[in-house]
């Protein structure tokens, strides 16, 4: 079985109003068997990425993160792609949002 690579970038953490890297750790334990997370960019191109942006500005989706991957999940404070999340429903919803794209 080849595994799906999902690209992690995480923004600089100047302003979180969310535990980034505690959302992505609840991610990776809920993905299914066989997809994996990944911050390496050599990796590139990956199966899908995930924005990890601790506040609303999103200041990490730029062209040259954008060419990483064809599709983006953006994490925007307690926004999954410009929707409303609460902190605690984030994971849930980006291992949804995987499942569906891929």
């Amino acid at each position: 079985m080849k595994v799906k690579i999902i690209g992690v970038k995480y923004c600089g953490g100047c302003n979180p109003t969310i535990d980034r890297v505690g959302i992505v750790s609840q991610i990776q334990k809920m993905l299914p068997r066989g997809f994996t997370l990944t911050s390496d960019t050599n990796a590139a191109p990956w199966e899908t990425g995930i924005m990890m942006c601790g506040c609303i500005a999103a200041c990490i989706d730029k062209p040259e993160i954008r060419n990483l991957t064809r599709s983006w999940i953006i994490v925007a404070g307690n926004n999954v792609d410009m929707l409303g999340v609460s902190e605690k429903a984030i994971a849930k919803t980006i291992v949804e949002r995987i499942k569906s794209l891929l």
